[in-house]
């Protein structure tokens, strides 16, 4: 859990895995940094949501899990409320806090592997998750088609803009992983096999690896483009 700090005589309710209840102790739209610089948004859920999941905001800032089926933009931010150590969720009754910029450790993706866990040296796209499962809201990441003479060959899907996974060899240079926390786990796509960020296996609120990403005010534009590159 990071605390929250702010200029002035700004006050914040507990820290950023804290969640509430009605009346919540902020606006739905409230802003705070911690110590990192990383910044984060207060919001109301609207549906389930668990640590790690990536949601959609709404222009009142409402908070949903990010689904491939969506046809419209949003920002989108992660869920940085419950704790990485239990399987605590939040519901639509709750409100809390979902990271939108600066490294964050644990974002979920519904896949047992997702070939990071090689040399760095293949290059994905991160988009919103392509099945439901649970929990909903992981993302996934898609290998760029590989293009031959002058066709290219691509997948379409609706990018998350602004939102990148660190590779092994950038995560070996970070001295400030929290305690807990790690870069990827062994797991698979019905619970995790061993323990994701301190949750023991086959909990509901992780399904695959768990990746340490960095946000830069992720958006998406809900637009299903081809994701390739071509050669000549």
């Amino acid at each position: 859990m990071s605390m929250l700090v702010g200029p002035g005589a700004i006050g914040f309710a507990g820290g950023t895995s804290d969640f509430h209840t009605s009346p919540f102790p902020h606006k739905p739209g409230d802003k705070g940094r911690d110590k990192e610089g990383n910044e984060y948004l207060y919001v109301q859920y609207t549906g389930v949501v668990y640590f790690g999941c990536v949601v959609q905001i709404t222009g009142d800032n409402k908070a949903s899990p990010l689904l491939g089926t969506a046809r419209e933009g949003h920002r989108v931010g992660l869920v940085a409320g419950g704790l990485a150590t239990s399987n605590s969720g939040m519901t639509s009754v709750h409100g809390g806090w979902v990271q939108v910029y600066g490294l964050f450790y644990g974002a979920q993706t519904g896949s047992a592997s997702d070939g990071l866990s090689s040399d760095g040296t293949v290059a994905y796209f991160a988009v919103p998750q392509a099945s439901v499962g649970t929990p909903s809201g992981t993302f996934s990441l898609l290998a760029q088609g590989a293009g031959t003479s002058i066709a290219q060959t691509s997948v379409d899907a609706s990018r998350i803009w602004g939102f990148w996974v660190l590779t092994p060899g950038q995560v070996s240079q970070l001295s400030n992983i929290p305690s807990g926390y790690q870069a990827t786990s062994t797991s698979n796509t019905s619970g995790p096999a061993s323990d994701v960020l301190g949750v023991s296996a086959a909990t509901s609120a992780f399904i695959g690896d768990a990746h340490i990403v960095f946000l830069n005010y992720p958006w998406v534009d809900g637009i299903a483009a081809p994701l390739g590159a071509a050669t000549t």
